[in-house]
């Protein structure tokens, strides 16, 4: 039995590219009506009568504050997420509330433990920002997926333990709730304390963390594609409609997966559905119901 009690809990891992994808506008208006429209097949999925744990990306969101002329700072991501999580939290609370009734959701910022040691520090790999033309100037940068553009990287350390997660277990009693949005603000361990990282985790692998942890009956993966790819980007890509776990760590060992992309979504589905022989899915927004009936997305199955 999942954490919300009778209810099936369903974690839903919303790609902050689905809610306001990097390429093109980037205004909160444009965000405001995405989330809207996502929020939709999440309130039909609560209404059949699973509790949902939404966790949000927020790459376009932190890389929007990152360019602001006086706000953005690289070394304060942690205040960057922590700002993200409540403008996301709150759209996707409020259109939740307004599509299901009553103040059934509760948003949450969250906090999530990283290793000050994690290599990912020294090698940026997590997407933000809006995709450019050209790399920017004196920072990091990788190609887009495609090969069309470039997006500016940051630090995604793995995380190692969500701070809130008792507070969380104990909210999905009574609530639907969104929380490790944006992977949660990072903090390593200090002495007797913590201490701000400047990195952007990815949510995914938070989403799959509590999946696993809140005994989860489904973990879901909804991104700005409709599924996972063989030789993504290219004439020849195929989609990938079923993966056992084996076949999905193989292609992971091949680099198939792009890193801070789709590769977090595939691993951290793969140890959800090893510690839990549930099914993960991928899927696209307007697909998702589609997907947890096997007609749509990628299924990853023990």
């Amino acid at each position: 039995m999942s954490a919300a009690g009778a209810a099936p809990l369903h974690v839903v891992a919303l790609g902050g590219n689905a809610i306001c994808p990097p390429r093109g506008d980037l205004s909160l208006a444009t965000e405001r009506a995405l989330v809207h429209d996502a929020v939709a097949e999440l309130a039909a999925l609560a209404q059949r009568g699973a509790r949902l744990l939404v966790v949000h990306g927020n790459g376009p969101q932190v890389g929007r504050l990152l360019d602001a002329p006086g706000v953005g700072d690289p070394e304060s991501l942690d205040v960057h997420v922590a700002q993200t999580q409540g403008e996301l939290g709150y759209l996707l609370a409020e259109a939740l509330d307004s599509r299901l009734g009553g103040d059934s959701c509760a948003a949450l910022v969250t906090r999530v433990l990283v290793d000050e040691a994690d290599p990912a520090f020294a090698a940026p790999s997590k997407p933000v920002g809006a995709v450019l033309a050209e790399p920017p100037a004196g920072l990091p940068a990788v190609r887009t997926p495609d090969g069309h553009g470039w997006r500016r990287v940051v630090a995604s350390p793995r995380p190692v333990a969500v701070v809130e997660q008792a507070a969380i277990a104990t909210l999905l009693r009574s609530h639907h709730v969104v929380a490790g949005g944006g992977g949660g603000v990072p903090l390593a361990r200090a002495g007797a304390g913590r201490r701000p990282r400047p990195a952007v985790i990815d949510k995914d692998w938070v989403a799959g963390l509590l999946a696993g942890a809140l005994g989860a009956e489904r973990l879901v993966f909804v991104t700005d594609v409709s599924h996972a790819f063989d030789r993504f980007g290219r004439d020849d890509q195929a989609e990938i409609h079923v993966m056992g776990v084996a076949e999905a760590r193989a292609r992971l060992a091949a680099g198939v997966f792009a890193p801070g992309s789709m590769a977090p979504k595939v691993e951290s589905a793969v140890e959800f559905v090893e510690g839990s022989r549930r099914a993960a899915v991928i899927t696209t927004v307007g697909s998702m119901d589609a997907a947890l009936r096997g007609a749509a997305g990628t299924t990853i199955c023990p």
